[in-house]
């Protein structure tokens, strides 16, 4: 859905179709697990978030099923895609964009028509554009630290989910980018609480507690063959079934192909080493794998993985066998971490150098 190019010719004419062109190519991946995000930012012209998730809102044909605003709607994705900085090696705009494209996977291809109806489809999407609005490339564990006024703001409860929320609502209601204006005030609240709930979810210390429900309110009942489900689901169990997934989507570069996960996996360990620089400069104690002195998040892959992926994935591979293909991506890149560490290798010598070229 990327419009075409009209008028004269010439070089300028030419060259644009072909962006163009290159462009078509990369969204008609959109719908697959394999797809490369990495791709869509060079080929976006600096809109990888703006593009990817109209184009996905017009194959949920929600933009018009909720009669939705389209001027409004181009604003609001506009005003979105730039609060993110492009100075943070990892939560930027393409980050953002990835998440989108993984929500609309999980929604189209990983089994959640029985919890995901139309205003939770809608709600899962938005929520992955929000969901990092503003991100400074600082943890929730820093900013209370250092009572930033983000953790005063929220009285240390997930300072920057919070900031994402309220600073995106803002946007949102700004009569020029408010796309969701002609929907019933009902239907409007309903999208609220399910953004809400599910970005307040990506904080990772919410991490164990959600998994913890996952299995008890969603696993048990669908292992129990006398617990029909049926028609009777309700709001929280679609809310807890929309917060797994954008937990899943929020982590999806584990199960990406090898080398867009290797690079996330850099870019990941260059911000979160600029965040101990920081600590270094204030004094502070510098947190852990943030000191770019010491081994850094790439060489913690496989523990993350065990201990806080994995009981994640199989709760989730549990409910949902159509997500069994993420568990085997998680695995494959789980045994190139393990063979680094055996081999004592550092991933790639231009390491530092590939996660700041952002």
């Amino acid at each position: 859905h990327v419009s075409h190019v009209r008028g004269g010719g010439g070089v300028g004419s030419v060259a644009k179709n072909m962006q163009l062109q290159g462009l078509r190519a990369v969204l008609e991946t959109a719908d697959d697990w394999s797809f490369n995000v990495f791709d869509l930012e060079r080929e976006a012209d600096g809109m990888p978030l703006q593009v990817l998730t109209w184009n996905v809102m017009v194959k949920h044909n929600l933009i018009e099923e909720f009669n939705l605003d389209h001027v409004r709607l181009v604003n609001f994705l506009r005003t979105i895609e730039n609060g993110h900085s492009p100075d943070n090696p990892y939560h930027n705009a393409t980050h953002v964009a990835d998440v989108v494209q993984s929500m609309h996977c999980l929604l189209t291809r990983g089994g959640l028509s029985r919890f995901a109806g139309r205003i939770e489809t809608l709600a899962g999407l938005l929520a992955a554009v929000l969901h990092d609005y503003e991100h400074r490339g600082l943890n929730n564990d820093f900013l209370i630290k250092s009572q930033d006024d983000w953790a005063i703001g929220s009285n240390d409860k997930s300072p920057n989910e919070n900031h994402h929320l309220s600073a995106g609502f803002r946007v949102l209601l700004q009569p020029e980018n408010n796309f969701i204006h002609r929907m019933p005030q009902a239907q409007q609240l309903q999208l609220r609480k399910l953004i809400i709930d599910m970005i307040l979810a990506t904080d990772m210390a919410e991490h164990m507690a959600i998994v913890s429900r996952l299995k008890t309110d969603l696993q048990k009942r669908i292992e129990n063959p006398d617990d029909v489900l049926g028609d009777e689901i309700t709001d929280s169990l679609r809310s807890l079934v929309m917060q797994g997934a954008i937990k899943m989507a929020d982590i999806g570069h584990l199960y990406a192909v090898r080398d867009v996960h290797v690079k996330w996996s850099e870019r990941l360990e260059e911000e979160m080493w600029k965040q101990g620089d920081v600590e270094k400069d204030r004094s502070m104690k510098v947190s852990f794998l943030m000191d770019r002195d010491k081994p850094g998040v790439t060489k913690s892959q496989p523990g993350f993985i065990d201990f806080v992926v994995r009981p994640l994935f199989e709760t989730w591979v549990a409910c949902f066998p159509e997500c069994k293909i993420l568990m085997d991506r998680i695995n494959d890149n789980y045994a190139y971490w393990k063979s680094k560490e055996t081999s004592n290798e550092s991933p790639r010598p231009t390491s530092s150098a590939a996660s700041s070229s952002t």
